[in-house]
């Protein structure tokens, strides 16, 4: 069989750009990640600012006292937010990079059979096999078989 050197760089390019794209998926879904940590990050200290202030605002004892109890319920609603918007930028971004990934292996597959097929000069890729293969597969019929037993049992040892 024969390949074509032109045919060959085409579809090395197109597995080389199959490359760049999932690169390119994962540092999108790491960006995305970075974003929804950058933003749970933003609102503690926000909420651990607030909390701050209020108790800096505090008049008395029994006012801190009353500001201190409420910050036990602050972050219980904090950390609930923060689980659902967890599950909420994890349904997100996995859905987001599935739907890509197939995108992307989709064009890959279309891209890799078109310069596959230019290769071998428009044949089916079975044909192409059978080309490929015809040289060892004389080995696997009985003839070649009992050759192949003959010429082990005459060399020397």
């Amino acid at each position: 069989m024969y390949f074509d050197a032109q045919s060959a760089l085409t579809l090395y390019k197109v597995n080389l750009q199959f490359s760049f794209r999932l690169c390119d998926l994962l540092r999108e879904n790491a960006l995305r990640w970075n974003e929804a940590g950058s933003r749970a990050v933003d609102t503690c200290a926000a909420e651990l600012e607030n909390a701050t202030t209020r108790m800096l605002d505090a008049s008395d004892w029994s006012r801190l006292a009353l500001v201190s109890s409420d910050l036990y319920w602050k972050a219980l609603q904090l950390q609930t937010r923060a689980v659902q918007h967890l599950a909420e930028t994890t349904l997100s971004n996995h859905g987001s990079l599935s739907a890509a990934t197939q995108e992307a292996v989709s064009a890959w597959q279309k891209e890799a059979a078109a310069a596959l097929k230019e290769t071998t000069g428009a044949m089916p890729i079975s044909t192409t096999l059978q080309d490929y293969l015809q040289d060892y597969l004389h080995l696997l019929s009985p003839e070649g078989a009992s050759a192949r037993r003959k010429s082990t049992r005459s060399k020397p040892h």
